[in-house]
């Protein structure tokens, strides 16, 4: 059975284990060993042989998507998701921090280039006060939650090519719950209140951590 706990326990992987690129490279077998000491979901999937070393390898990439996405000259605009480029991971204590899906909360300015984002999840189980639930119709790609409370500044050339496009009434949505979280549109799905020792508040700490390693 799908529980919250187990929802967690994927975000984890899901951000911070290092994916087939990097697993595969010997560049990075120092790290992947610091990593394997202290990750409890890689831990154990860590043999001496080659031939194990590749099944861990094998199970890593599991996780993550066969391809990933190239850089793009498209015009930045407001209410565009792209990925933080993915050759901008980075080992921080022992794990590798996965470039998130954000969202374009501006269009880019003539002075700079730096711009806000909001981080966003796919795993809707996850979602709490203040996240904003999305339906694959309403973004152009999957179904996602748009993380209201966690937002950043970073640069254009940062950002991988749109998957999807938001539209304008629901950016608007996005601002005013930026502000105040309990604001939602009427055809918003409203998550249920954190309680003690909720999964969702680790969650949310293992998240305002992937903005701190990638924001500007």
């Amino acid at each position: 059975m799908y529980s919250r706990k187990l929802a967690l326990s994927q975000a984890k992987q899901y951000r911070t284990c290092p994916p087939p690129s990097v697993a595969d490279n010997p560049s990075h077998k120092k790290y992947l060993q610091q990593h394997f000491s202290i990750c409890p979901y890689c831990s154990g999937l860590v043999m001496e042989d080659e031939k194990n070393w590749r099944g861990l390898t094998k199970e890593i990439r599991k996780l993550f998507p066969a391809t990933l996405p190239t850089p793009s000259l498209n015009k930045i605009l407001q209410g565009q998701l792209r990925y933080i480029r993915s050759d901008l991971g980075r080992w921080r204590e022992g794990y590798f921090y996965n470039p998130p899906l954000v969202l374009v909360l501006e269009d880019v300015g003539e002075i700079s280039d730096d711009l806000w984002v909001a981080q966003t999840y796919h795993d809707i189980y996850l979602a709490g006060p203040g996240d904003l639930i999305l339906s694959a119709e309403q973004t152009g790609t999957d179904e996602l939650f748009v993380e209201c409370w966690n937002t950043y500044r970073l640069n254009t050339k940062d950002l991988d090519p749109p998957l999807g496009q938001i539209s304008l009434d629901i950016m608007e949505a996005i601002e005013i719950l930026r502000e105040d979280s309990d604001a939602y549109p009427v055809w918003a799905f409203q998550t249920k209140p954190l309680t003690n020792h909720d999964v969702r508040i680790y969650f949310r700490e293992l998240e305002a951590e992937v903005a701190r390693i990638f924001s500007l």
